[in-house]
């Protein structure tokens, strides 16, 4: 995602190694100066790790768990959370599982609105 000059990640910073304290909440939130789409919230995985189908909120990276325990709020503040829930009414923000495996090699997918994991992103 960093290396799109179009995504500016808007939010918490993104962590610098592999050592770097895990924070709970959304991986990484993007605003795409050249939309569609206005938003793309990232959810990065290791290995063999999955996403949370069983999450409170409902499944994981789904509308529902993004809106829900003030993620979006936490992240970039409440003016701009309610900017981006917004454009998830609208459609207008990609979700995306960033899957990176044992060699370092990234392999990202779209997922839907439910938190089902779909083809290739973008």
């Amino acid at each position: 995602m960093l290396k799109n000059q179009n995504l500016k990640r808007i939010g918490d910073s993104a962590p610098g190694s592999l050592d770097d304290t895990i924070k709970k909440g959304i991986d990484g939130i993007y605003e795409n100066s050249k939309p569609p789409p206005k938003f793309i919230i990232d959810e990065a995985k290791y290995g063999t790790s999955q996403l949370s189908k069983g999450a409170k909120d409902g499944p994981q990276m789904s509308n529902d768990w993004i809106k829900g325990s003030k993620r979006l709020e936490n992240q970039v503040g409440p003016k701009k959370a309610r900017e981006i829930e917004r454009a998830l009414k609208n459609n207008e923000v990609d979700r995306v599982l960033s899957k990176i495996d044992d060699t370092g090699k990234v392999t990202t997918y779209k997922i839907d609105k439910s938190g089902n994991i779909g083809g290739p992103w973008p």
